[in-house]
């Protein structure tokens, strides 16, 4: 036995191979390519080109990201007893549920041709695709993920295999955002869309192989569950105080992407005067800086912290947002500058969490709840999704209720500017000044303690 660098007893560290951490990475590319879209295109897909109703759309997007965030830690749990089926258990997990993440991006952009214009069918579908979607997003993630955090017990290794994960899903999300674009420039919105479902299976199953091949296996022994009721085995991991700490911070985080997001198309067209392809090219070189800088905080992570790069990649993030109150019509330019830093900063937002969480997992912190990666995995995948939902939840009627609701004719461009900006920089900040003061690393002290010892 070894000490690692975490302070805590492992076994010798596995040193990842160059070719292995491409196969285990690849899955990636596929799964962020799913989650754009359902974002982004669903809404203007239905809404726009098939005419279902957004007061109907609105209720089936609530329920279907509720059924969503219940099903995650329950999707953690049976994650953690696959691992009884041996060290490749969890891919066996994210191969049974693979399919279910591809047949319902393929429902979601292809419905049947003749419930075009019949709204309860519409809305029937859309729920029954959304249900399928999610399960199998989240069946193939958090399990995925589970078995990433679990090739290593070590501190910096761990960091390569989530930036190198994420260099993937940078690339997915690239892939996602000019694949709709083209398509439907291409072929019209209706054939664009439904080419899109189509072309996502093969996609799926051409980046899901390597995984599935030549990952390698977890170096973790299988979980073992004590006895007690599923309720206590979902929420064990909350015990792990650093857990706490870090979900704290990452909700706070990750609040302000789920604000920006929302908007971030109403900004284009009203405040910058842009169209469609200007906000693609935003998108574009936002994602693309974003997988560019991966190696910057590796090699920041390993020279002071994982928490303390993540810390300054939302300073730097905060600041270039900041600077975006300077611009206006016509400035699309300036805004692409302002783009690639952000887009840096999202690169640390994705690569330097997860890695983290897998150091606060197998630390001493986590007591009788140590080890159980897929159970953590699930809260960690219910705690994206609420960042994701309380930014959403509040950046539109926030917008309204300042003067931008093109449902009644109000066009104000102050809210936009208040709700894209404002909004997410003051929610940086707060998570700067939480990062800052407290603990999050296991056997490290918080930021400022381990800057000022420097």
């Amino acid at each position: 036995m070894t000490a690692g660098s975490t302070g805590y007893a492992t076994a010798a560290p596995v040193k990842i191979k160059f070719d292995r951490l491409v196969a285990y990475s690849t899955l990636q590319l596929p799964l962020a390519m799913a989650a754009l879209p359902v974002v982004l295109n669903v809404s203007h897909f239905y809404g726009e080109i098939l005419k279902l109703s957004l007061q109907i759309m609105g209720p089936i997007f609530i329920f279907c990201r509720v059924v969503d965030a219940i099903q995650d830690p329950v999707i953690g749990l049976i994650s953690d007893r696959f691992t009884r089926y041996g060290k490749r258990g969890r891919l066996a997990f994210v191969a049974l549920m693979t399919p279910l993440l591809g047949g319902g991006f393929y429902m979601l952009f292809d419905p049947p041709d003749g419930w075009f214009g019949n709204q309860t069918l519409m809305a029937v579908w859309l729920t029954l695709a959304l249900l399928l979607v999610h399960l199998g997003y989240s069946g193939v993630s958090i399990s995925y993920h589970a078995h990433g955090a679990e090739l290593t017990d070590d501190y910096n290794e761990r960091t390569r295999v989530t930036v190198g994960r994420e260099v993937f899903g940078l690339l997915g999300m690239t892939v996602a955002v000019v694949l709709p674009t083209w398509l439907t420039a291409k072929f019209g919105d209706s054939a664009g869309y439904s080419a899109l479902g189509l072309i996502f299976l093969p996609i799926v199953l051409l980046f899901c192989l390597p995984t599935f091949v030549w990952a390698g296996p977890s170096v973790h022994p299988a979980v073992v569950h004590p006895k007690g009721t599923a309720f206590i085995a979902f929420f064990a991991p909350l015990k792990n105080r650093l857990f706490r700490r870090l979900l704290l911070i990452f909700v706070v985080n990750g609040a302000a992407l789920g604000v920006a997001v929302t908007v971030m198309l109403f900004y284009v067209e009203h405040v910058l005067k842009g169209g469609k392809l200007q906000a693609g090219i935003i998108l574009l070189t936002y994602f693309v800086a974003g997988a560019a800088s991966v190696p910057l905080w590796l090699m920041l992570s390993r020279r002071l912290s994982k928490a303390a790069a993540w810390f300054t990649g939302i300073v730097l993030t905060a600041v270039a947002m900041s600077l975006a109150l300077l611009i206006g019509p016509g400035d699309f330019y300036w805004f692409l500058a302002i783009s690639v830093v952000t887009g840096m900063g999202i690169g640390a937002d994705y690569g330097l969490p997860p890695s983290i969480l897998a150091d606060v997992i197998n630390s001493s912190e986590g007591g009788d709840t140590k080890g159980k990666t897929g159970t953590y995995f699930g809260l960690w995948a219910l705690a994206t999704k609420l960042a994701t939902a309380i930014g959403a939840a509040g950046s539109l009627p926030v917008a309204a209720m300042l003067g931008f609701n093109p449902a009644t004719g109000h066009y104000g461009t102050t809210a936009l500017v208040i709700v894209y900006i404002v909004l997410p920089v003051l929610i940086k900040i707060g998570a700067g000044v939480l990062i800052w003061f407290i603990r999050i690393e296991a056997e490290r002290g918080s930021v400022r303690d381990e800057l000022m010892r420097r």
